[in-house]
């Protein structure tokens, strides 16, 4: 069963599960502007680059994870309870890594630079931009907005760990109910877990091993007035012991240029809100 939506003239069937395929740019633009989530196929390139980042980054020994360390701008490996839920503040139940395209620099000298791990996870962020971008893209020229909406050095990606000793009984969700304050998240889960909520309704995400889940932000939102929606969504905790990882691309703009609405030409500081929504997870300042 499903109902539909009209936007802009544009009619299209809306899914009641997680589990529909959108493959191509403009059905992954408009579930996004209709739906505020697409399901869609990564090229070959980003599967290996995800999957070999996924499956690399518990083997990091301990040294070298705790060198390669830094809080102060919400980069390298971050341990539980350095990010909370910014709605109820509880603590994410996950250890984390977060790499930066614009902080590459930074890294130099660190052993954890060398290994094959860390350039898994620089092939990562090369795709999930280029994927990212293309669907941002795409957004503006629904709209018909010629500005330039670039995202590379805003954004970050995060690997999410979430290990069987980290696990509490008291808690409904390892990541409670929240939504990521930036445009668009891309997120390739190595386990079902991520549930999204649809008018209001809890509902599980199943996704293939070459799918991953594009969800719309608040800033995606704000700069559509409004006409874009949010979506919120969470990690469920399992009933059983069981070991979870996620990668997760958080696309924000560049927080150095000014930005106006798409439909009503509306100035908006975009800087201003993007930094104070990161922050209210716990995270270092953006700017």
């Amino acid at each position: 069963m499903s109902s539909t939506v009209t936007f802009f003239g544009v009619t299209q069937s809306k899914p009641l599960g997680a589990d529909s395929q959108h493959t191509s740019l403009r059905s992954t633009v408009l579930s996004l502007i209709t739906h505020g989530y697409a399901v869609m196929k990564m090229p070959m390139t980003a599967q290996i680059a995800v999957w070999s980042t996924l499956d690399g980054i518990s083997r990091v020994p301990k040294e070298q994870s705790r060198d390669f360390c830094f809080p102060d701008r919400t980069d390298g490996f971050l341990l539980k309870g350095g990010e909370h839920a910014k709605y109820t503040e509880n603590v994410d139940l996950c250890d984390r890594f977060c790499y930066w395209h614009k902080h590459r620099g930074l890294h130099s000298g660190h052993p954890f630079v060398d290994t094959p791990v860390y350039k898994d996870i620089q092939k990562s962020e090369s795709e999930l931009w280029s994927l990212s971008q293309r669907i941002v893209s795409g957004l503006w020229d629904f709209f018909r907005n010629e500005d330039q909406m670039i995202i590379r050095d805003s954004s970050y990606v995060q690997l999410c760990m979430y290990e069987n000793g980290h696990q509490v009984d008291d808690r409904g969700y390892l990541q409670d109910r929240h939504e990521d304050g930036h445009l668009i998240t891309l997120i390739k889960p190595t386990r079902d877990g991520l549930v999204i909520f649809l008018s209001d309704e809890e509902v599980p995400v199943h996704l293939a091993d070459d799918e991953i889940i594009v969800i719309t932000g608040s800033l995606l939102t704000l700069l559509s007035d409004g006409k874009i929606p949010t979506m919120y969504h969470a990690v469920r905790n399992p009933k059983m012991e069981l070991s979870r990882k996620s990668l997760v691309y958080f696309a924000i703009p560049d927080l150095g240029q000014p930005y106006t609405t798409l439909l009503e030409k509306k100035t908006i500081n975009i800087a201003s809100i993007a930094d104070e929504s990161h922050r209210a997870f716990g995270n270092a300042p953006l700017i």
